[in-house]
């Protein structure tokens, strides 16, 4: 598994995967201490203060185990999403996916989907992987919906893991092998 030359930029239909730049983590604070982004996606215990979003991406960017990009429509300069492949393992070819987008009237327009789906590529094709796994919220409908649709499949689920409010939720842990997406591919 090759780790060491990393794409600059995956380039998809609608969407563009580019490197993360500093002057947009501003712009990530405020993504990750939304609530709302917290809420559906974040094993936080709160949204992340703007000083700790910061640190994050930092710490991203010279992680030899995470690899993430900010997610674009072609041609606009500001981010609306961030997609990372996280706790990659040489040893087992494995990594995690995490992805968010920021901006509310991005969602449920398929750019996510093309996201990952340029991700999911570009970790089999080129890193080498021969699994990438996810974590979900039971109450995170519509991005169960997309994993499963791009074959993601339920492997087991940590009951009553995450708590929201006064509720414990299950987190369902889902994957998907090379082989399985290369034979949805054809």
């Amino acid at each position: 598994m090759r780790l060491t030359r990393r794409a600059k930029k995956l380039v998809g239909e609608r969407v563009e995967l580019r490197r993360h730049s500093r002057r947009n983590y501003p712009l990530y604070a405020r993504w990750y201490g939304d609530e709302e982004i917290w809420h559906l996606t974040s094993w936080a215990a709160a949204p992340l203060s703007r000083h700790d979003a910061q640190r994050l991406f930092e710490n991203r960017e010279s992680s030899s185990t995470d690899d993430s990009f900010a997610v674009h429509l072609k041609d606009l300069s500001e981010p609306i999403g961030i997609i990372s492949l996280m706790n990659i393992s040489k040893a087992n070819a494995a990594a995690d996916l995490s992805v968010i987008l920021g901006h509310p009237e991005y969602r449920g327009h398929g750019y996510g989907t093309e996201a990952i789906e340029l991700v999911l590529r570009y970790g089999f094709e080129d890193m080498r992987l021969h699994r990438i796994g996810l974590t979900v919220f039971e109450f995170n409908a519509a991005a169960i919906s997309v994993y499963r649709n791009l074959g993601f499949r339920e492997e087991g689920r940590l009951r009553q893991a995450i708590k929201r409010g006064n509720t414990f939720y299950d987190v369902i842990m889902m994957g998907i092998l090379e082989s399985e997406w290369r034979n949805a591919r054809n």
